[in-house]
């Protein structure tokens, strides 16, 4: 079986019909449905994120990392000269329609920013009203610190047994995912795109969390990349997810193959294979 553990609803890029007739090209079962969180994503030059892969994996790591952080900028993505906004408040309600339109293919994971007054309510209302099994939230993005900020809401997913799926910031208050578990030590915690922008710098303390993931989903990583992170942390520790809509675009309009490529293409068994195509998520879902 193959899960999507990472992708987004985006409906001026696709719609969940749209997602069903990719999951059924490529065979994968299920899709973990998260939110918009910005506005329309134009096509990025490979170049560019090339660029800060490659930073961001090198003794290049501490400029390359204030390159990260440096672009966003009052609650926009500011990048080769575009300007995306970051959507403060996700609607977590198209998400809901989906998975109870399509409960078979989707998994709904409630997006909350912990910044806003009504977070915990969004919580509550995606978990005990609208189908969701976990929570996606982006320290980067949204600019909070997950060992101060996110602490009520990992307490209530501890008492839920519910993961968390968190794209962490480059800064001492927005990387600090290591306060949070010191502070929730029974969270299920993963970390969106192999722990970017830290990568390698910190998968030594994934590995040693016994509850601590990562994904390697998305167009800021690759093969190479993804490849690294199962040998660190081995097939135990690494879900399979793609970061839809932006990072299934193609020249054909939109296709998993090529992401599914760089786990297919792993020198592991078929067993451990299994692990990250959906094995290691089904042990977090409740």
């Amino acid at each position: 079986m193959i899960i999507d553990g990472h992708a987004h609803l985006d409906l001026d890029e696709i719609t969940a019909e749209d997602y069903i007739r990719l999951m059924d090209a490529s065979g994968i079962s299920k899709v973990v449905l998260l939110a918009s969180l910005n506005s329309y994503i134009p096509p990025t030059p490979d170049w560019q994120i090339a660029i800060l892969r490659f930073l961001l994996t090198s003794p290049l790591h501490p400029f390359g990392k204030r390159i990260y952080e440096s672009i966003i900028k009052k609650g926009a993505i500011t990048s080769g000269g575009k300007n995306i906004q970051i959507i403060q408040d996700p609607d977590n309600d198209s998400v809901s329609h989906v998975i109870s339109k399509y409960p078979d293919r989707f998994i709904g994971f409630v997006i909350v920013n912990p910044k806003l007054e009504d977070a915990m309510e969004t919580f509550e209302k995606g978990i005990e009203e609208q189908g969701m099994v976990g929570v996606k939230c982006h320290a980067w993005w949204h600019r909070f610190d997950p060992s101060s900020d996110l602490i009520p809401i990992a307490r209530r997913c501890e008492e839920k047994g519910l993961p968390i799926l968190m794209h962490l910031g480059g800064g001492p208050q927005t990387g600090n995912f290591q306060g949070l578990l010191e502070k929730c030590p029974r969270l299920k915690l993963i970390l969106a795109h192999a722990a970017i922008p830290f990568f390698g710098k910190v998968w030594g303390r994934v590995k040693e969390e016994k509850n601590c993931f990562v994904d390697i989903s998305g167009s800021y990583l690759n093969a190479s990349i993804a490849r690294k992170a199962v040998k660190a942390l081995g097939p135990d520790k690494v879900i399979f997810g793609s970061d839809g809509p932006v990072s299934l675009r193609c020249k054909e309009g939109h296709s998993y193959e090529p992401i599914l490529q760089w786990t297919r293409d792993l020198p592991i068994s078929e067993s451990d294979r299994e692990k990250i195509f959906s094995g290691n998520l089904l042990k977090l879902l409740p």
